[in-house]
């Protein structure tokens, strides 16, 4: 399972952005390497670094990939307004 995904990959985001600009990641998909679209809907934010004054804002989440629960580390760039996806845990 793990050869077919890829790393440090761009990943289309669906998040909420609060009125003081936190940001809260809810979906997300992604191509792994056979050219799959793989559609994640979060289940929890387990931690998060939103500090305006680095780059960009770093998550970890929980959700289900293949019927496993995996946490997911999630980054999203201020300046490009980027999200990608850093590294997948078990």
């Amino acid at each position: 399972m793990e050869s077919i995904l890829c790393i440090d990959i761009p990943v289309q985001m669906i998040s909420c952005t609060d009125t003081n600009g936190k940001i809260t990641p809810m979906k997300f998909r992604f191509c792994d390497r056979n050219g799959e679209i793989i559609t994640i809907n979060i289940d929890k934010v387990l931690s998060t670094d939103q500090e305006h004054s680095s780059l960009g804002a770093n998550f970890v989440c929980s959700a289900p990939l293949y019927g496993t629960q995996r946490t997911f580390h999630l980054r999203y760039n201020y300046f490009s307004h980027e999200w990608r996806m850093s590294r997948i845990g078990g």
